[in-house]
Protein backbone atom coordinates (compact mmCIF):
# COMPACT_ATOMS: atom_id res chain seq x y z
CA UNK A 1 0.00 0.00 0.00
CA UNK A 2 1.42 3.21 -1.05
CA UNK A 3 2.31 5.97 1.44
CA UNK A 4 -0.50 8.74 -0.22
CA UNK A 5 -3.68 5.67 0.74
CA UNK A 6 -2.09 5.09 3.72
CA UNK A 7 -2.38 8.95 4.77
CA UNK A 8 -5.51 8.70 3.62
CA UNK A 9 -7.17 6.18 5.24
CA UNK A 10 -5.42 7.04 8.64
CA UNK A 11 -6.76 10.50 8.43
CA UNK A 12 -10.19 9.37 7.59
CA UNK A 13 -10.40 7.01 10.59
CA UNK A 14 -8.63 9.44 12.73
CA UNK A 15 -11.56 12.01 12.00
CA UNK A 16 -14.10 9.69 11.94
CA UNK A 17 -12.96 8.35 15.65
CA UNK A 18 -12.91 12.11 16.00
CA UNK A 19 -16.36 12.96 15.46
CA UNK A 20 -17.33 9.61 17.30
CA UNK A 21 -15.92 11.16 20.41
CA UNK A 22 -17.17 14.53 19.98
CA UNK A 23 -20.42 13.06 19.16
CA UNK A 24 -20.47 10.77 22.52
CA UNK A 25 -19.40 13.11 24.61
CA UNK A 26 -22.33 16.00 23.04
CA UNK A 27 -24.84 13.19 23.94
CA UNK A 28 -23.78 13.14 27.54
CA UNK A 29 -23.89 16.61 28.14
CA UNK A 30 -27.28 16.75 26.52
CA UNK A 31 -28.71 13.72 28.76
CA UNK A 32 -26.78 15.37 31.38
CA UNK A 33 -27.96 18.95 30.61
CA UNK A 34 -31.63 17.57 29.91
CA UNK A 35 -31.36 15.19 33.51
CA UNK A 36 -30.81 18.51 35.25
CA UNK A 37 -33.88 19.83 33.82
CA UNK A 38 -35.63 16.88 35.16
CA UNK A 39 -34.67 16.69 38.38
CA UNK A 40 -35.32 20.02 38.85
CA UNK A 41 -38.88 19.41 37.69
CA UNK A 42 -39.04 16.62 40.17
CA UNK A 43 -37.60 18.95 42.92
CA UNK A 44 -40.64 21.29 42.39
CA UNK A 45 -43.37 18.27 42.42
CA UNK A 46 -42.18 16.84 45.68
CA UNK A 47 -42.30 20.26 47.17
CA UNK A 48 -45.72 20.91 45.64
CA UNK A 49 -46.47 17.41 47.10
CA UNK A 50 -44.99 18.18 50.29
CA UNK A 51 -46.76 21.25 50.79
CA UNK A 52 -50.40 19.76 49.87
CA UNK A 53 -49.63 17.05 52.76
CA UNK A 54 -48.78 19.80 55.36
CA UNK A 55 -51.86 21.96 53.89
CA UNK A 56 -53.95 18.65 55.10
CA UNK A 57 -52.43 18.35 58.18
CA UNK A 58 -52.66 22.29 59.00
CA UNK A 59 -56.19 22.12 57.87
CA UNK A 60 -57.19 18.92 60.20
CA UNK A 61 -55.42 20.40 63.34
CA UNK A 62 -57.21 24.18 62.54
CA UNK A 63 -60.68 22.67 62.43
CA UNK A 64 -59.42 20.90 65.52
CA UNK A 65 -58.07 23.64 67.63
CA UNK A 66 -62.26 24.73 66.72
CA UNK A 67 -63.91 22.48 67.87
CA UNK A 68 -62.06 22.15 71.15
CA UNK A 69 -62.80 25.58 72.02
CA UNK A 70 -66.38 25.11 70.28
CA UNK A 71 -68.62 26.46 74.01
CA UNK A 72 -71.37 23.52 72.73
CA UNK A 73 -68.63 20.43 71.96
CA UNK A 74 -66.99 21.79 75.17
CA UNK A 75 -70.61 21.62 77.61
CA UNK A 76 -70.88 17.91 76.04
CA UNK A 77 -67.52 16.91 77.09
CA UNK A 78 -68.50 18.09 80.46
CA UNK A 79 -71.68 16.57 80.32
CA UNK A 80 -70.38 13.39 79.35
CA UNK A 81 -67.48 13.13 81.60
CA UNK A 82 -69.82 14.16 84.45
CA UNK A 83 -72.53 10.77 82.79
CA UNK A 84 -69.28 8.77 82.32
CA UNK A 85 -68.33 8.47 86.56
CA UNK A 86 -71.44 8.72 87.83
CA UNK A 87 -72.20 5.07 87.12
CA UNK A 88 -69.44 2.75 86.65
CA UNK A 89 -72.25 0.68 84.51
CA UNK A 90 -72.67 3.46 81.53
CA UNK A 91 -70.39 2.36 79.46
CA UNK A 92 -71.44 -0.80 78.90
CA UNK A 93 -75.21 0.17 78.54
CA UNK A 94 -73.92 2.89 76.18
CA UNK A 95 -72.10 -0.05 74.19
CA UNK A 96 -75.20 -2.39 74.25
CA UNK A 97 -77.56 0.85 73.31
CA UNK A 98 -74.94 2.15 70.50
CA UNK A 99 -73.57 -1.07 69.11
CA UNK A 100 -74.80 -4.34 69.97
CA UNK A 101 -78.71 -2.87 69.71
CA UNK A 102 -77.91 -0.26 66.84
CA UNK A 103 -80.40 -1.12 64.06
CA UNK A 104 -78.25 -0.13 61.36
CA UNK A 105 -74.93 -2.40 60.52
CA UNK A 106 -71.35 -1.78 61.45
CA UNK A 107 -70.58 1.11 58.97
CA UNK A 108 -73.68 2.68 59.27
CA UNK A 109 -74.08 2.93 62.93
CA UNK A 110 -73.10 6.49 62.57
CA UNK A 111 -77.12 6.77 61.60
CA UNK A 112 -78.36 6.33 64.90
CA UNK A 113 -78.57 9.87 66.19
CA UNK A 114 -81.26 8.58 69.97
CA UNK A 115 -81.14 5.33 71.36
CA UNK A 116 -84.65 6.31 72.75
CA UNK A 117 -83.32 4.88 76.14
CA UNK A 118 -84.48 7.61 77.92
CA UNK A 119 -80.88 7.82 79.30
CA UNK A 120 -78.94 11.13 79.92
CA UNK A 121 -76.53 10.06 77.99
CA UNK A 122 -78.65 9.32 75.24
CA UNK A 123 -80.56 12.85 75.40
CA UNK A 124 -76.52 14.36 74.67
CA UNK A 125 -75.62 11.94 71.73
CA UNK A 126 -78.83 13.24 70.01
CA UNK A 127 -78.22 16.79 70.53
CA UNK A 128 -74.54 16.48 69.39
CA UNK A 129 -74.78 13.59 66.83
CA UNK A 130 -76.02 15.21 63.97
CA UNK A 131 -73.75 17.84 63.63
CA UNK A 132 -70.64 15.94 64.52
CA UNK A 133 -71.57 13.20 61.81
CA UNK A 134 -72.09 16.06 59.18
CA UNK A 135 -68.79 17.78 59.98
CA UNK A 136 -67.39 14.08 59.57
CA UNK A 137 -68.84 13.19 56.42
CA UNK A 138 -68.62 16.57 55.07
CA UNK A 139 -64.78 17.72 55.98
CA UNK A 140 -63.92 13.69 54.55
CA UNK A 141 -62.74 13.20 57.98
CA UNK A 142 -63.09 9.10 58.94
CA UNK A 143 -64.18 9.48 62.96
CA UNK A 144 -64.65 12.01 65.91
CA UNK A 145 -63.44 10.87 69.51
CA UNK A 146 -64.42 12.57 73.04
CA UNK A 147 -62.08 10.76 74.99
CA UNK A 148 -62.12 11.63 79.00
CA UNK A 149 -59.27 12.10 80.98
CA UNK A 150 -58.77 8.80 82.45
CA UNK A 151 -58.67 7.37 78.69
CA UNK A 152 -62.54 5.97 78.58
CA UNK A 153 -63.92 6.92 74.97
CA UNK A 154 -67.00 8.87 75.31
CA UNK A 155 -67.90 9.26 71.93
CA UNK A 156 -67.61 8.09 68.29
CA UNK A 157 -68.89 8.75 65.07
CA UNK A 158 -68.90 5.54 63.88
CA UNK A 159 -69.53 3.57 66.85
CA UNK A 160 -66.88 0.82 65.91
CA UNK A 161 -64.80 -1.75 68.38
CA UNK A 162 -63.22 0.84 69.70
CA UNK A 163 -66.50 3.05 70.83
CA UNK A 164 -67.19 2.64 74.99
CA UNK A 165 -63.65 1.32 75.33
CA UNK A 166 -60.60 2.82 77.70
CA UNK A 167 -57.36 4.14 76.27
CA UNK A 168 -55.61 3.08 79.09
CA UNK A 169 -56.13 -0.13 79.80
CA UNK A 170 -58.84 -1.81 76.91
CA UNK A 171 -57.44 -3.45 74.26
CA UNK A 172 -56.58 -0.28 72.21
CA UNK A 173 -54.04 0.89 74.80
CA UNK A 174 -51.14 1.08 72.03
CA UNK A 175 -52.91 1.90 68.91
CA UNK A 176 -52.45 5.48 67.59
CA UNK A 177 -55.49 6.60 69.10
CA UNK A 178 -53.95 5.49 72.63
CA UNK A 179 -50.82 6.91 71.89
CA UNK A 180 -52.41 10.66 70.64
CA UNK A 181 -54.67 10.52 73.60
CA UNK A 182 -51.79 10.20 76.46
CA UNK A 183 -49.48 12.78 74.38
CA UNK A 184 -52.38 15.17 74.44
CA UNK A 185 -52.90 14.62 77.77
CA UNK A 186 -49.41 15.27 79.05
CA UNK A 187 -48.92 18.41 76.71
CA UNK A 188 -52.04 19.51 78.74
CA UNK A 189 -52.99 22.62 76.11
CA UNK A 190 -55.59 23.05 73.74
CA UNK A 191 -53.35 25.27 71.24
CA UNK A 192 -50.66 21.82 71.01
CA UNK A 193 -51.82 19.30 68.36
CA UNK A 194 -50.42 15.94 68.74
CA UNK A 195 -50.49 13.54 65.38
CA UNK A 196 -49.78 9.75 65.26
CA UNK A 197 -47.93 7.77 62.28
CA UNK A 198 -49.72 5.83 59.74
CA UNK A 199 -50.49 2.20 61.17
CA UNK A 200 -53.08 -0.26 61.02
CA UNK A 201 -56.08 0.56 62.98
CA UNK A 202 -57.43 -3.21 64.28
CA UNK A 203 -61.27 -1.31 65.10
CA UNK A 204 -61.31 0.10 61.36
CA UNK A 205 -60.91 -3.80 60.16
CA UNK A 206 -57.19 -3.16 60.16
CA UNK A 207 -56.78 -0.45 57.45
CA UNK A 208 -54.16 2.13 57.51
CA UNK A 209 -55.03 5.37 59.82
CA UNK A 210 -53.85 8.21 61.43
CA UNK A 211 -55.17 10.92 64.31
CA UNK A 212 -54.59 13.92 65.40
CA UNK A 213 -55.99 15.19 69.23
CA UNK A 214 -55.74 17.89 71.33
CA UNK A 215 -57.00 18.66 75.10
CA UNK A 216 -60.54 19.94 75.84
CA UNK A 217 -60.57 22.29 78.99
CA UNK A 218 -63.47 24.03 80.51
CA UNK A 219 -64.24 27.57 80.85
CA UNK A 220 -62.47 27.52 84.26
CA UNK A 221 -59.88 26.32 83.25
CA UNK A 222 -60.68 22.14 84.33
CA UNK A 223 -59.38 19.51 81.88
CA UNK A 224 -61.91 17.51 80.59
CA UNK A 225 -60.24 14.95 78.36
CA UNK A 226 -59.10 14.94 74.82
CA UNK A 227 -61.11 15.25 71.17
CA UNK A 228 -59.44 13.24 68.27
CA UNK A 229 -59.98 12.86 64.86
CA UNK A 230 -59.44 9.94 62.57
CA UNK A 231 -57.65 10.84 59.44
CA UNK A 232 -58.55 8.90 56.36
CA UNK A 233 -55.40 7.83 53.97
CA UNK A 234 -57.78 8.83 51.11
CA UNK A 235 -56.83 12.07 50.62
CA UNK A 236 -53.11 11.76 51.20
CA UNK A 237 -52.87 9.00 48.92
CA UNK A 238 -54.90 11.33 46.54
CA UNK A 239 -52.60 13.90 46.80
CA UNK A 240 -49.30 11.36 46.25
CA UNK A 241 -51.06 9.44 42.88
CA UNK A 242 -51.58 12.74 41.05
CA UNK A 243 -49.56 11.85 37.93
CA UNK A 244 -50.48 14.16 35.38
CA UNK A 245 -46.97 15.59 33.56
CA UNK A 246 -44.98 12.65 35.11
CA UNK A 247 -44.85 10.89 31.76
CA UNK A 248 -45.29 7.38 31.48
CA UNK A 249 -42.74 6.47 34.71
CA UNK A 250 -42.53 9.19 37.04
CA UNK A 251 -44.33 8.96 40.54
CA UNK A 252 -44.46 10.38 44.00
CA UNK A 253 -44.78 8.55 46.93
CA UNK A 254 -43.53 8.81 51.06
CA UNK A 255 -42.23 6.59 52.84
CA UNK A 256 -42.12 6.30 56.96
CA UNK A 257 -39.48 5.60 59.55
CA UNK A 258 -39.66 2.53 59.44
CA UNK A 259 -39.02 2.47 55.71
CA UNK A 260 -42.81 1.40 54.73
CA UNK A 261 -44.81 3.54 52.11
CA UNK A 262 -47.34 5.72 53.15
CA UNK A 263 -48.76 5.91 49.98
CA UNK A 264 -49.62 3.70 46.79
CA UNK A 265 -46.98 2.47 44.17
CA UNK A 266 -47.76 3.60 40.25
CA UNK A 267 -47.02 0.32 39.18
CA UNK A 268 -49.41 -1.84 41.19
CA UNK A 269 -53.22 -1.84 41.63
CA UNK A 270 -52.76 -3.59 45.02
CA UNK A 271 -51.71 -0.88 47.80
CA UNK A 272 -48.91 -0.31 48.95
CA UNK A 273 -49.50 1.34 51.88
CA UNK A 274 -47.22 0.00 55.12
CA UNK A 275 -46.50 -2.95 53.21
CA UNK A 276 -43.98 -2.23 50.29
CA UNK A 277 -40.68 -1.70 51.60
CA UNK A 278 -37.94 1.10 50.19
CA UNK A 279 -34.81 1.49 51.28
CA UNK A 280 -32.68 3.70 49.18
CA UNK A 281 -30.10 5.90 49.43
CA UNK A 282 -32.25 9.48 48.93
CA UNK A 283 -34.63 7.70 51.22
CA UNK A 284 -32.21 7.23 53.72
CA UNK A 285 -31.26 11.17 53.11
CA UNK A 286 -34.73 12.35 53.52
CA UNK A 287 -35.16 10.09 56.59
CA UNK A 288 -32.29 11.97 58.41
CA UNK A 289 -33.74 15.28 57.54
CA UNK A 290 -31.83 16.49 53.97
CA UNK A 291 -32.35 16.97 50.77
CA UNK A 292 -31.05 14.17 47.97
CA UNK A 293 -30.70 13.97 44.61
CA UNK A 294 -29.03 10.39 42.67
CA UNK A 295 -29.57 8.27 40.01
CA UNK A 296 -30.30 5.00 42.01
CA UNK A 297 -31.65 1.13 41.91
CA UNK A 298 -35.30 1.84 43.07
CA UNK A 299 -37.79 -0.55 45.41
CA UNK A 300 -38.75 -2.24 41.57
CA UNK A 301 -34.93 -2.62 40.80
CA UNK A 302 -35.15 -0.16 38.12
CA UNK A 303 -31.92 2.95 37.81
CA UNK A 304 -34.30 6.10 38.16
CA UNK A 305 -33.51 9.70 38.86
CA UNK A 306 -34.85 10.29 42.37
CA UNK A 307 -35.25 13.70 44.54
CA UNK A 308 -36.37 13.14 48.44
CA UNK A 309 -37.40 16.12 50.29
CA UNK A 310 -37.84 15.35 54.47
CA UNK A 311 -41.38 16.33 55.98
CA UNK A 312 -42.01 16.62 59.64
CA UNK A 313 -45.12 14.70 60.84
CA UNK A 314 -45.99 14.99 64.36
CA UNK A 315 -43.48 13.65 66.31
CA UNK A 316 -41.83 11.46 63.39
CA UNK A 317 -40.31 12.28 59.84
CA UNK A 318 -41.44 11.17 56.33
CA UNK A 319 -39.44 11.16 52.99
CA UNK A 320 -41.37 12.53 50.33
CA UNK A 321 -40.08 10.60 46.41
CA UNK A 322 -40.16 12.09 43.45
CA UNK A 323 -38.47 9.59 40.77
CA UNK A 324 -38.57 8.99 37.06
CA UNK A 325 -37.38 5.96 35.36
CA UNK A 326 -33.94 6.91 33.78
CA UNK A 327 -34.52 5.25 30.00
CA UNK A 328 -37.49 7.64 29.75
CA UNK A 329 -35.03 10.76 30.12
CA UNK A 330 -32.56 9.25 28.18
CA UNK A 331 -35.70 8.76 25.26
CA UNK A 332 -36.88 12.01 25.82
CA UNK A 333 -33.25 13.40 25.89
CA UNK A 334 -33.08 11.35 22.35
CA UNK A 335 -36.38 13.05 21.11
CA UNK A 336 -35.72 16.24 22.35
CA UNK A 337 -32.06 16.76 20.94
CA UNK A 338 -31.49 18.54 17.47
CA UNK A 339 -30.84 16.92 14.49
CA UNK A 340 -27.05 15.95 14.22
CA UNK A 341 -26.46 13.72 11.16
CA UNK A 342 -26.39 16.52 8.19
CA UNK A 343 -23.99 18.93 10.49
CA UNK A 344 -21.05 15.99 11.69
CA UNK A 345 -21.67 14.71 7.37
CA UNK A 346 -20.55 18.61 6.56
CA UNK A 347 -17.95 18.71 9.00
CA UNK A 348 -16.39 15.35 8.28
CA UNK A 349 -16.60 16.24 4.69
CA UNK A 350 -15.11 20.12 5.04
CA UNK A 351 -12.59 18.09 7.24
CA UNK A 352 -11.38 15.79 4.89
CA UNK A 353 -11.38 18.67 2.13
CA UNK A 354 -9.18 20.82 3.83
CA UNK A 355 -6.63 18.22 4.76
CA UNK A 356 -6.89 17.42 0.80
CA UNK A 357 -6.04 20.57 0.07
CA UNK A 358 -3.61 21.55 2.26
CA UNK A 359 -1.78 17.97 1.31
CA UNK A 360 -2.38 18.40 -2.53
CA UNK A 361 0.25 21.41 -1.43
CA UNK A 362 2.64 19.44 -0.33
CA UNK A 363 2.80 15.93 -1.80
CA UNK A 364 6.05 14.32 -1.79
CA UNK A 365 7.85 13.81 -4.97
CA UNK A 366 7.14 9.92 -5.35
CA UNK A 367 3.38 10.51 -4.84
CA UNK A 368 3.22 12.92 -7.49
CA UNK A 369 5.86 10.29 -10.01
CA UNK A 370 2.91 7.89 -8.85
CA UNK A 371 0.65 9.86 -9.90
CA UNK A 372 1.82 10.17 -13.35
CA UNK A 373 2.79 13.61 -13.19
CA UNK A 374 6.91 13.68 -13.72
CA UNK A 375 7.59 17.28 -14.23
CA UNK A 376 10.82 16.62 -15.70
CA UNK A 377 14.69 17.51 -14.18
CA UNK A 378 14.35 21.13 -16.01
CA UNK A 379 16.56 20.10 -18.91
CA UNK A 380 14.38 19.07 -21.67
CA UNK A 381 10.81 18.16 -19.59
CA UNK A 382 9.46 15.32 -19.37
CA UNK A 383 6.84 14.62 -22.34
CA UNK A 384 8.08 14.09 -26.29
CA UNK A 385 6.38 15.97 -28.80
Amino acid sequence: MNSTLRFWLAWSAGLGLALALMVWALLQWYLSNHSQLVADRLQLLGELRRGAVQEYFATASAELRFWSSNQDMVHAQEKLVEIWGSDPRVAARVRQAYVEDNPHPAGFRLNLDDAEDGTEYSEYHALMHARARLFVTERGYYDFFLISPDGDVLYTVEKEADFATNLESGPWRDSGLGEVFRRAKRERTNQSIVVSDMRPYEPSDGDPAMFVATAVYAAAGEFLGVIAFQLPTDSILGIMNYTSGMGETGETYLVGQDKLMRSDSRFTDESTVLRQTVDTPTVRRALEGEQAQAFIDDYRGVEVLSVSLPMEVGDTRWAVMAEIDRSEIATIAASDRPAMAAPLMFIYGLSLWSVWYWRGRTLPEEDVQYAGLDFGDGDGGGMDG
